[in-house]
């Protein structure tokens, strides 16, 4: 039997601004299902991160898909870009390139596949 979740989404066209607003929405889409803020925080990096690549370079309507269940939290976000998102190496100098690479980083899966990309954190409720 799986274990109940719960999820979020919101649609919104390309723009830089909605990058925050959608930080600070599932900010408090995970604190009402109290997710710990250790892993709310890397959460929310991740989806400053996948908001802003999508902005960047996607292409139309970017969504931002949030579910909690049990043990992971699994963040999404899609446009209409065909092309997958990909680990760069970003030089020293460089001011972009490392979104991908940070999200690497601080989850514990993630895949691209074109349209979609996305990341999930494991994560224990803490008792009570």
């Amino acid at each position: 039997m799986q274990a109940a979740s719960h999820g979020c989404q919101a649609a919104f066209l390309p723009d830089l601004a909605r990058v925050g607003e959608m930080r600070q929405t599932a900010g408090a889409f995970l604190r009402r299902f109290r997710v710990s803020e250790p892993v709310a925080g890397v959460v929310l990096l991740a989806i400053s991160e996948l908001v802003t690549n999508a902005v960047v370079h996607g292409e139309g309507e970017v969504v931002l898909r949030i579910t909690v269940a049990v043990d992971v939290v699994r963040v999404s976000v899609t446009d209409h870009n065909p092309a997958p998102a990909v680990l760069k190496e970003a030089g020293p100098d460089g001011e972009s390139g490392r979104g991908i690479r940070l999200v690497d980083a601080i989850s514990n899966a993630w895949e691209s596949s074109g349209e979609e990309t996305w990341c999930e954190f494991r994560w224990a409720r803490a008792a009570g």
